[in-house]
């Protein structure tokens, strides 16, 4: 039987890395050793196989047709052990969380400390995006968003209740300090949602038409919605959740005579069962059982 040649995984490796940055200097760059270093395993791989991979020039190489065809069959290979042997790195170390924008504003990234303290050794990465964009990131281990009352939510896991009420920066309800109460249709109503679907579902729970109400500035997320409410440009409607910094502050105020109104809800889906992910995924359950 004919001996197989042992070919060194690690030179293999090393032909990927110059073929895919076409430098020995990048590639020894990117390995931590001496371009020097990474010539002699690139010769040695060659000589074991007989063939020649690249054309050197001055400071530069490039593959010849043989090594375009090698590259092309193990480049993929490689990538796939690199990415694979990461992916085990990351899982006891780091997970991905996307959330909309204004969550992870307002709540999630001033949270994280809480989740530091209690696994140091995790690291968390988080990316945002409009809510009014969302979509699943595939590379992420976590993903949370929001839900309106009634949108199907199949395979996401409760986190919250969207708990919405009137808010208003103090000098604008000090404006019309002289009435006992001050009515939501009086104030422009600031807009955040598309269609004000949620200043819909506030007018049926109190019996109004949106018609009533004087709709003024129109924001694309609630984050940029509350600072216009706490410069005092109207009346929000605003998540509950989101509000816990202004509220504590005094920045922003509950109009009274008004009961928060569920208008949807908080969930997360999972895409991973690295002990990391679980127990990033218990913290949050318990952070929002205790904003309750």
């Amino acid at each position: 039987m004919q001996d197989r040649h042992r070919i060194s995984l690690n030179a293999i490796r090393v032909f990927a890395i110059v073929a895919r940055t076409g430098s020995l200097t990048a590639a020894g760059n990117e390995l931590g050793v001496t371009s020097g270093a990474i010539s002699h395993q690139l010769k040695k791989l060659e000589d074991e196989l007989g063939v020649s991979f690249f054309r050197r020039g001055n400071n530069t190489v490039s593959l010849t047709e043989v090594g375009q065809r090698f590259y092309q069959e193990v480049g993929p290979a490689i990538g796939l052990i690199e990415r694979s042997a990461e992916a085990l790195y990351r899982d006891e170390n780091e997970i991905s969380v996307h959330a909309t924008t204004s969550l992870a504003l307002r709540w999630l990234i001033p949270s994280l400390d809480r989740f530091r303290a209690l696994c140091p050794q995790v690291r968390v990465r988080v990316e945002t995006s409009s809510a009014r964009s969302f979509s699943i990131v595939p590379h992420s281990d976590v993903s949370i968003r929001h839900f309106r009352i009634g949108e199907a939510a199949e395979g996401w896991e409760f986190l919250a209740r969207d708990l919405r009420r009137p808010v208003v920066s103090p000098g604008l309800q000090a404006k019309d300090a002289n009435r006992q109460e001050i009515a939501v249709p009086r104030l422009p109503a600031l807009q955040c949602c598309v269609g004000n679907w949620d200043w819909q579902l506030w007018c049926e729970a109190f019996h109004l038409s949106p018609a009533d109400l004087s709709f003024g500035h129109a924001f694309d997320t609630d984050d940029a919605a509350l600072h216009a409410c706490v410069a005092g440009l109207g009346v929000l409607l605003a998540p509950t959740i989101l509000t816990g910094r202004e509220m504590k502050s005094g920045a922003l105020v509950n109009l009274p005579g008004y009961e928060p109104v569920e208008t949807g809800t908080y969930r997360y889906q999972r895409r991973s069962e690295s002990r990391a992910v679980r127990q990033f995924c218990n913290w949050m359950d318990i952070e929002m059982q205790n904003l309750e």
